[in-house]
């Protein structure tokens, strides 16, 4: 038995919590895809994840801030 297709829920990452910056806010924030932010962690462009929640990891607002401060963010 299938279920119509109008009762299907569509699944999406958070974009933002209750001080939590998700990994597809991030890529909103600074106008980037997917495989970008994971470069840019990857390179040291953007600071560790400092934030767990029910297995999903993502940022302090302020840590994020904080990494904005630095030019390592440009280009």
């Amino acid at each position: 038995m299938q279920t119509p297709p109008e009762t299907l829920k569509i699944r999406r990452a958070p974009m933002r919590g209750s001080a939590v910056v998700w990994p597809s806010g991030v890529e909103a924030m600074y106008g980037i895809s997917t495989q970008t932010r994971w470069r840019w962690e990857r390179l040291g462009k953007l600071p560790p994840r400092d934030v767990s929640v029910g297995g999903k990891t993502g940022w302090r607002p302020e840590t994020l801030k904080a990494n904005e401060q630095t030019p390592s963010i440009e280009g």
